[in-house]
């Protein structure tokens, strides 16, 4: 009798100790999938033209942003692929990387300080998906940049990738010892959606301790109850004092409420793991 007071006694402990109706476990985690097609080889993936450059050194170009994206349109139209949408945000990274390659003297994807190309679309916050960057050098009009990136396959592969939904381009004039010239900058890109995002449920290890250490409770107490309830039978076979018998029936109401507790806290248990992705 007394080891079934005993038990009883840790198991208000055990219930004081866990909280039934709050876990502090979910940490929500997003987390993307991301997919970044830059033109060809980093190192040779740009197109550059040096055709009758000494007759354009004074040239103004010819064409302008929209020119260009129209000629997108029109090949990826020709190819049965959706047009692609201005996004002032590319439009914008396009003429910051171009003005950093004229800043930092260089011609590539990735900058001498290592600064990628989607680096300049997070810069203006940018949430991609799929992103990618076509350079050229040396053209005068947009006609001749679009014809230049089309008869290069990795460019080619960019304009006409079903990945894409936006685009932003840049034209910047720079002097080049002397002579006028134009750097011009495509950026693709999707943005992220929410439907991109990948969420992760993270939970607290303590809580799951809890929940597995309820289990074994729970095999106690009813073990607990069988016993009391076989005592109180005894009992009143032997006509023991009915308030010592009220005492036995006290103490198999309190593990009969006991029980009842650790199920609804079982319930909450198995609800909590069954959204747990992992546990920290």
């Amino acid at each position: 009798m007394f080891k079934i007071i005993f038990y009883t006694v840790a198991l208000v402990g055990f219930f004081w100790l866990v909280d039934f109706r709050e876990f502090a476990f979910k940490t929500i985690i997003p987390e993307r999938e991301v997919s970044t097609e830059i033109v060809e080889n980093l190192e040779t993936g740009v197109i550059q033209s040096f055709e009758n450059f000494a007759d354009k050194k004074q040239g103004d170009f010819v064409g302008d942003n929209q020119e260009i994206i129209d000629l997108v349109n029109e090949v990826r139209t020709a190819e049965g692929l959706g047009t692609v949408k201005e996004n002032l945000k590319l439009s914008s990274s396009a003429m910051e990387k171009a003005e950093h390659m004229r800043n930092n003297d260089y011609f590539d994807h990735v900058s001498p300080q290592g600064l990628n190309p989607w680096y300049f679309a997070q810069k203006q916050n940018y949430e991609y998906k799929f992103f990618g960057e076509n350079l050229a050098l040396g053209y005068f009009s947009a006609e001749s940049v679009h014809e230049g990136w089309m008869n290069s396959s990795g460019h080619r592969e960019n304009i006409l990738s079903e990945n894409f939904e936006e685009i932003g381009v840049a034209i910047l004039e720079f002097d080049d010892e002397g002579r006028k010239s134009y750097l011009i900058v495509q950026h693709f890109g999707t943005q992220l959606k929410p439907a991109d995002l990948v969420t992760k449920i993270v939970c607290d290890k303590k809580s799951k301790k809890n929940c597995e250490e309820a289990e074994e409770e729970e095999d106690r107490i009813e073990d607990l109850v069988e016993q009391q309830e076989k005592i109180i039978k005894k009992a009143k076979k032997a006509g023991i004092e009915s308030k010592e018998l009220e005492r036995l029936e006290e103490n198999l109401e309190d593990l009969e409420e006991a029980e009842e507790e650790m199920e609804d806290y079982l319930e909450e248990c198995e609800s909590f793991l069954e959204k747990c992705d992992s546990f920290k």
